[in-house]
């Protein structure tokens, strides 16, 4: 077929027939059939293998309103515990690239923990060192302070009133109580609401958030973390209402904080579903001409982040990166890839920075509005999502709303269960982590360090607070825990590693193989792969027949042992176990064939619990038990 010169490819394809396709799908899927290619989110959402209007599954999209934003501001985040350090840092990121820039000031500190977890400003003199080195104009600044919002913002509030210098600058204290709360602090969430709230009819550099990064961090499903973002902002509404402060007001100063990651689909279906379900919120306040000063800010999830193979967490961020903004978000944060080791280093910093610069300069990804507009299945998602998200909004405003859902403890304890799938999918291998269950690597190259200590500042902020000592309360509510999927593993890394300075050498685990190469070669890195993701080495033996067991046994001897049997030496696979006990394992693993299966044999297949065996081989061979380290 021609037109104006030009072939259409499409015209020399066949019609598509839906009943040969799911012919061909069934065949390729095997025992399972085409249900089985089915999957589900963590919201009961279910994720089929096509859509098409041909199948009877491809609904109408509808697009976000007014607020899609036509360019997105690159926030740079900011956690060095130095003030005058994170200070310089955040210049050299507003010289190279970034828009904007978010200092993360510390609380763990303030809340009696050892080491901080951001900037350590807890007086207005520290806080003087921090934005002393930042432009004066022509950026936007934001300090998130967690319960300290308002005593950073008279600090601000009173450098800017005697160094005039600073007038101009673009300060937002950010504040939103019950994240606070949330996330550990002892302060009433609702008396903070209300002093907030009276402090934005007078200060313009006061913002407020409908957070929900400590939901996502805890594990919540995507349709919860939109509900519990919307319901927070409709707090916010209600308490400036009864406050007499116009809501045009709230919503000039309001932003939606999310958490994106490597999920592509979903987390920017779940922007562009939180969108739609906050116009509807404002539909119905009367607000809806007001759907532009909806602003969506995104920032690249920790939870999916890991200490093992950390160079890997780029390639999750910039995929979380490009989410956010195909989601339709106004702001972007992305988390430099070293975030689990502690303060960024220079080269995590411009890495993360440079993620968003090619996204927006160079793949112009901004350059069209909504470029998920139009998709099938991103339509199915987003409005899945949003008419989940909308259900669970409903059901905890009939609770009374937020703050009282939270006090019942119902919407932890969701999470909590959610938590636990998501878990049990990474150790069950359903979910892979690259570089920490898939593909891990025993020996990587570490990233560099961040430069800097911070021993000076911490001891000032301790004296600061010992002078000031702030009574701690009771928590109003049970807080949400953060977690990162990678975490066990990292566990039984560090005890690996625990074992290797103690004996010199990592602990081994033998792996005997019965069968042709071709059957063996795969089976054996994947034994080799499972091990290392435990900090093991695969001491391999080859064998001719099962009467050889012994023999390599006396050479390797050791309470544990794998075997990897090919198809061709399946009927010897009882021979080779006896032969391998009479030597002297006591725990026996196979993988690959085996007809028929011994007793007290375990298989490594299918729906395998990788973690379990991991952690039965460190008790078996008695490796030093230590403490994962969390996120500094």
């Amino acid at each position: 077929m021609e037109t104006s010169g030009r072939r259409i490819l499409a015209g020399s394809f066949p019609a598509p027939n839906p009943d040969e396709w799911r012919a061909l799908a069934a065949r390729t899927a095997g025992a399972a059939g085409v249900e089985g290619l089915v999957g589900c989110t963590d919201d009961g959402v279910p994720i089929e293998p096509l859509y098409a209007p041909l199948l009877g599954n491809a609904g109408a999209d509808r697009s976000p309103g007014g607020g899609w934003p036509r360019v997105w501001e690159i926030v740079q985040p900011h956690r060095h515990p130095d003030p005058n350090r994170a200070g310089a840092e955040a210049r050299e990121d507003l010289d190279s690239g970034a828009d904007a820039v978010v200092f993360h000031l510390d609380r763990a500190i303030g809340r009696g923990g050892e080491r901080p977890d951001g900037v350590l400003a807890y007086d207005r003199a520290a806080l003087e060192k921090l934005v002393t080195a930042l432009p004066s104009g022509g950026c936007t600044v934001r300090f998130e302070a967690g319960e300290w919002a308002l005593e950073r913002l008279f600090d601000l509030e009173a450098l800017r009133g005697y160094r005039r210098e600073l007038v101009a600058a673009d300060w937002r204290v950010l504040a939103d109580p019950v994240d606070a709360a949330l996330t550990g602090a002892s302060a009433d969430p609702s008396t903070l609401l209300d002093a907030c709230v009276a402090a934005l009819g007078r200060s313009p550099v006061l913002y407020i958030l409908a957070d929900g990064r400590s939901w996502y961090e805890a594990g919540a499903s995507e349709a919860l973390e939109i509900a519990a973002v919307l319901a927070s902002a409709t707090l916010w509404l209600q308490r400036a209402e009864g406050a007499g402060i116009a809501l045009d007001t709230i919503l000039r100063r309001l932003e939606l904080v999310f958490a994106v990651d490597a999920d592509l689909f979903l987390s920017l279906a779940k922007l562009r579903a939180a969108r739609l379900a906050f116009e509807r919120i404002l539909e119905a306040a009367g607000l809806g001409d007001r759907s532009e000063k909806v602003r969506i800010r995104a920032e690249t999830g920790s939870r999916m982040l890991s200490r093992l193979d950390p160079w890997v967490n780029i390639l999750r961020t910039t995929v979380a990166a490009l989410a956010a903004v195909a989601g339709g978000a106004d702001a972007v944060t992305v988390q430099p890839f070293d975030r689990t080791l502690g303060p960024a280093s220079p080269l995590a910093r411009r890495i993360a920075r440079n993620v968003q610069l090619v996204l927006r300069e160079e793949a112009g990804v901004g350059r069209v509005r909504d470029p998920a507009a139009g998709a099938w299945y991103v339509a199915h998602l987003t409005r899945s999502l949003a008419e989940a998200a909308w259900k669970k909004l409903q059901a905890i405003e009939a609770a009374g709303g937020l703050l009282a859902a939270l006090r019942a403890g119902s919407l932890q304890a969701e999470v909590e269960t959610t938590r636990r799938a998501r878990e049990a999918r990474v150790a069950r291998g359903r979910d892979g982590l690259v570089g920490v269950s898939m593909f891990p690597i025993l020996e990587g190259k570490a990233p560099p360090e961040a430069e800097g200590g911070f021993e000076e500042a911490l001891a000032a902020a301790r004296t600061v607070l010992v002078a000031q000592p702030r009574e701690r309360g009771t928590a109003p509510f049970r807080p949400l825990r953060p977690f990162r999927l990678a975490e066990p593993f990292e566990g039984l890394r560090e005890r690996a590693e625990a074992a290797k300075r103690r004996d010199g050498h990592r602990p081994a685990v033998p792996v005997v193989a019965l069968g042709r190469s071709s059957e063996l070669h795969e089976l054996s890195t994947q034994v080799e792969n499972l091990l290392a993701a435990g900090g093991f080495e695969a001491i391999s033996v080859r064998l001719g027949g099962p009467t050889e067991a012994g023999e390599a046994w006396r050479r390797i001897a050791g309470p544990v042992v794998i075997a990897c049997i090919g198809a061709s030496e399946a009927k010897r696979t009882a021979e080779l176990v006896d032969a391998l006990r009479s030597a002297g394992a006591r725990r026996i693993w196979v993988v690959g064939s085996a007809e028929p299966l011994p007793g007290e044999v375990s298989v490594i297949g299918s729906d395998f619990d990788l973690l379990a065996f991991l952690e039965e081989l460190h008790e078996r061979l008695g490796t030093p038990k230590t403490v994962s380290g969390g996120l500094e």
